[in-house]
């Protein structure tokens, strides 16, 4: 966490070391990061650079920290249905806030992927109940109440299908984004209407379609879609 030296810092001056810390952790690891790259870029004295943080670890945990705080506004900004959220719409709501994140944020996007990439998702045992566990915990609670809930299958290995739908969730944005250039006749830019795209639509409801087939409780879903 950053010293309350760094938080009484002038905005500008606040945002200008995050924007250039994030550039640094976008182009290298925590590990080949340099602190005298950053404060050089910044325009700080290297002094200064340890009033407002311990580290360059507590600063790599300050960028973290900001990714999570613009995906909870993306999200919290999406519309919400009137009718509420299954357990389908939920996860395409995330997948939409992931891509509103990666069009809005791609310095700190890039920041993320290379977190991930350099470290991977591995299997742990709870000590207490002996369970194991893959990928985000919070997709085996989401799973469990979808359980709970009868919109996914009782017979679903929920532990595999956390650890796909960690996957999916870090590296599908990338990919749909390149879709939509590829086949878009108008410029992806960082104001572009993702509600409002009839192929980015498209590219969703296929990959809802997928996940569903997989994980739905009603049988009928899955017939429909091998029907297609």
């Amino acid at each position: 966490m950053p010293k309350d030296t760094f938080f009484k810092l002038p905005t500008e001056k606040r945002e200008l070391i995050e924007r250039v810390a994030i550039e640094e952790f976008a182009e290298k690891s925590l590990q080949c990061a340099s602190v005298n790259a950053i404060v050089h870029n910044a325009g700080i004295a290297k002094g200064s650079f340890y009033q407002y943080f311990e580290n360059l670890e507590d600063l790599y945990k300050h960028i973290m920290g900001l990714i999570h705080e613009k995906k909870l506004e993306l999200i919290q900004n999406l519309p919400l249905q009137t009718n509420g959220l299954d357990s389908f719409a939920y996860l395409e709501r995330l997948i939409r806030a992931s891509l509103a994140f990666e069009l809005s944020y791609p310095q700190l996007s890039k920041v993320e992927r290379r977190h991930n990439f350099e470290n991977p998702i591995f299997s742990s045992i709870d000590p207490e109940t002996g369970q194991r566990f893959s990928g985000d915990g919070r997709f085996h609670a989401f799973l469990q109440q979808g359980v709970y809930h009868e919109d996914i299958a009782t017979w679903l290995d929920t532990d595999m299908a956390a650890y796909i739908l960690t996957i999916v969730s870090q590296w599908i944005s990338p990919y749909l984004l390149d879709r939509l250039k590829q086949d878009s006749v108008r410029e992806i830019s960082p104001d572009y209407d993702l509600n409002d795209s009839p192929l980015l639509h498209d590219l969703i409801q296929n990959l809802m379609d997928i996940l569903m087939a997989g994980m739905s409780r009603d049988p009928q879903i899955r017939k429909d879609f091998y029907s297609k």
